[in-house]
């Protein structure tokens, strides 16, 4: 799978300053991958993103059922949206926290192989008082994605926290879905598009250009396939995590 990657030119895990013009943005949408896309001459580097934990309680333009807008600025996204979709919690600050537990107890995490239900009864406590919103599922998703991450970041290797604390079994297949497939997977969503999003964006399938499966970067039972559109004539992007 690695030397896959590195044909289709996919840097996995990239950091938020090469992502967001707004870095704030990566504790809502956190960076799975960025890969390379071609479009008349023109290369894109077109990241995929998850916001697992997180709901889209409220419904905006660029920001609704998991449908997100982006303005592509030099290679970087702009938020088009309002973070307000995701109900207008505590988010930056109770993703600090664990950020700043994270970075003091990964080794540890890490060596011990900490399953997340051991993390969870270990962290939980402590943002109870902190967090104005039901933070257990978003929990999952942070502690599954920055324990792959760093373990990725140490070896190369790209493994589900799964595997590396509960000994399931290998997914070796590659994570950058290609433009043809991703496009066939997406056809459903298409078909209902007129229920899936209630804004009209002027999106079609043909400007599918690539997808990943969220879970395979995050909490297992998340799910769902992360898209990627691209609107080169308005240099916009958007992200559709999908659940079929």
């Amino acid at each position: 799978m690695e030397k896959n990657q590195q044909e289709q030119k996919v840097i996995m895990y990239p950091k938020a300053s090469e992502v967001f013009v707004d870095e704030r943005l990566a504790c809502y949408f956190r960076p799975l991958l960025t890969f390379s896309h071609l479009h008349e001459g023109s290369v894109y580097q077109l990241h995929l993103l998850g916001t697992d934990g997180l709901y889209c309680e409220k419904e905006y333009k660029h920001a609704e059922n998991n449908f997100f807008g982006f303005r592509y600025v030099a290679g970087k996204y702009e938020f088009l949206g309002n973070l307000d979709v995701f109900g207008g919690g505590n988010v930056e600050e109770v993703h600090a926290y664990l950020q700043a537990d994270f970075a003091q107890n990964k080794q540890e995490y890490l060596k011990d192989k900490v399953t997340l239900k051991a993390y969870k009864e270990r962290i939980m406590d402590g943002l109870a008082e902190l967090a104005d919103f039901d933070v257990d599922y978003y929990v999952e998703g942070f502690y599954s994605y920055e324990f792959t991450k760093y373990h990725y970041e140490l070896t190369g290797e790209f493994r589900h926290i799964t595997e590396l604390t509960e000994d399931w079994g290998h997914d070796d297949s590659d994570v950058l879905i290609d433009q043809e497939t991703a496009r066939e997977m997406s056809g459903e969503f298409f078909m209902n598009l007129q229920w899936n999003v209630t804004h009209d964006y002027g999106i079609e399938e043909s400007m599918v250009c690539g997808a990943t499966e969220r879970f395979r970067f995050m909490s297992v039972i998340g799910g769902g396939t992360v898209f990627a559109l691209l609107k080169p004539e308005e240099q916009t992007v958007y992200l559709l995590e999908y659940f079929s």
